[in-house]
């Protein structure tokens, strides 16, 4: 006899998938994607007391990616930077190398970090950990 099967919401890139999967098999998916969150009618099951529950009740199971903080690539601070445009200015979360990296991409941008104007070559070095306001926008040129 064949094992029986329940609809599973897996969390993805496209928002989710919906699958037909035996209770041995979300078992197996759960234990091999470590970090996965397993909620059987909205309430949270750890991946070890799946066996002993109880699917034949069960509205609604989802399957998601555990929440991690920070970012695996960096955990660098991130500022909220003023950038003028056409529109007036665009509001963006930028990290410090991002700020340095965009500055010499608009050759000639100014940044000015609480009001003090900074020169490219000195953002890498800047403490911008105490700034309240970073604005940058294009530099000035006569005879334009």
């Amino acid at each position: 006899m064949s094992e029986k099967t329940y609809i599973v919401e897996i969390a993805d890139l496209t928002g989710h998938s919906v699958v037909e999967m035996t209770k041995t098999e979300l078992i197996d998916q759960a234990t091999e994607s470590q970090g996965s969150w397993v909620f059987v009618d909205n309430r949270m099951v750890a991946s070890d007391e799946l066996a002993n529950t109880d699917f034949d009740t069960a509205q609604h199971i989802r399957m998601v990616p555990a929440l991690q903080a920070g970012n695996d690539s960096s955990d660098e601070p991130t500022y909220t930077v003023e950038i003028a445009d056409p529109t007036g200015h665009s509001v963006v979360e930028m990290t410090k190398n991002e700020i340095v990296e965009k500055a010499k991409q608009q050759s000639g941008a100014w940044v000015f970090v609480d009001s003090c104007m900074v020169a490219t070559d000195q953002l890498a070095t800047t403490d911008l950990s105490t700034a309240q306001h970073i604005r940058m926008v294009p530099a000035l040129l006569a005879g334009q």
